[in-house]
């Protein structure tokens, strides 16, 4: 893993998509809330984690939109969907605060750091047609078979209602640490309380291509936006080092806690400015050894040097 891969993701998303200075190079587009996060009994025996050891914790969420620009649309033509992220910090007692972020999608489309930038380098876009060259994302895939199930997931999400009614995963495997240290793999979900739920027909024919922003303000003046934390363990045998291999459904879940969507963040720029490193953890909680997971965490730093050192324009997306 190094310097140069980093580099060569950010340029690839750059090239691909396009940026704004001053954005987040992915999930540029997004929205901070306040909430609380209640831990349950079950979470407690498995981990020595402060989070969840009992008592209300207050977070800082931020729901966004995968795309690596303000003004990319909340959904596709046909119908189809784009990735949605929820990445959220826990403000504990003792002044620490790890992060997590977690996707809409199901799997990531890259095994190690050399896939990913591949992938995003495949999605670059041509400098006539200013749109990716397919002969060149399928020639890709035609070397990297393996990760077909993923871009498939990807490629035929349907549009979510809300960020509301989306299931968000955390992808990758970590260790929880009990007090008697006993270790368990696992990976972690947040499950809607409303429910999933796709974008209706109507809503599609009458919203405008932005709306998930306007929607998660306007349901949570009304109503009580939230979503249980699962934990689903390891059975031995189940890879921990391979992002894109689900676990089978079957796996034992747990409950581990439940998320509630406080009111939208009076300092916006504040949670522009924080970086939801996936890899930062607290005792009780380790680090498996997915080598997308810690070039993720590089990404995540480079993607913030390049967009702290620019000036943002003054045309803000709506």
């Amino acid at each position: 893993m190094s310097d140069h891969q980093v580099d060569r993701v950010l340029n690839a998303i750059e090239a691909s998509t396009g940026h704004v200075p001053g954005y987040r190079r992915a999930h540029a587009r997004g929205i901070g809330f306040h909430g609380r996060f209640n831990p349950t009994e079950r979470a407690r025996a498995l981990t020595t984690a402060e989070h969840f050891q009992g008592g209300i914790v207050p977070v800082v969420v931020r729901l966004s939109n995968g795309g690596s620009t303000p003004y990319t649309p909340d959904r596709r033509r046909g119908r189809r969907g784009l990735p949605l992220g929820l990445a959220i910090r826990f403000d504990l007692a003792s002044g620490l605060r790890p992060t997590w972020a977690a996707a809409s999608i199901p799997n990531f489309p890259a095994r190690v750091p050399e896939d990913f930038a591949k992938f995003t380098e495949a999605q670059r876009a041509d400098p006539k047609s200013g749109k990716p060259n397919p002969a060149r994302l399928l020639a890709f895939i035609a070397t990297h078979r393996h990760l077909l199930p993923a871009l498939k997931a990807v490629q035929g999400m349907p549009p979510p209602q809300s960020f509301a009614t989306t299931r968000f995963n955390g992808l990758h495997a970590y260790y929880l640490v009990a007090a008697d240290g006993r270790r368990r793999a696992f990976r972690y979900r947040w499950v809607p309380d409303a429910g999933v739920e796709e974008l209706s027909e109507q809503a599609n024919h009458d919203w405008p291509p932005q709306y998930l922003l306007s929607e998660i303000k306007q349901r949570a003046a009304q109503e009580t936006i939230g979503w249980n934390l699962v934990f689903q363990l390891a059975a031995p045998g189940d890879p921990v080092d391979d992002v894109t291999v689900q676990w089978p459904e079957t796996r034992e879940t747990v409950v581990a806690g439940h998320l509630s969507l406080g009111r939208p963040h009076e300092d916006q720029q504040a949670v522009e400015d924080s970086v939801f490193d996936p890899t930062n953890v607290v005792s009780g909680i380790e680090l498996s050894d997915d080598p997308v997971l810690h070039f993720r965490s590089r990404v995540y730093g480079g993607s913030y040097d390049r967009r702290t050192s620019e000036t943002v324009p003054e045309i803000k997306p709506e």
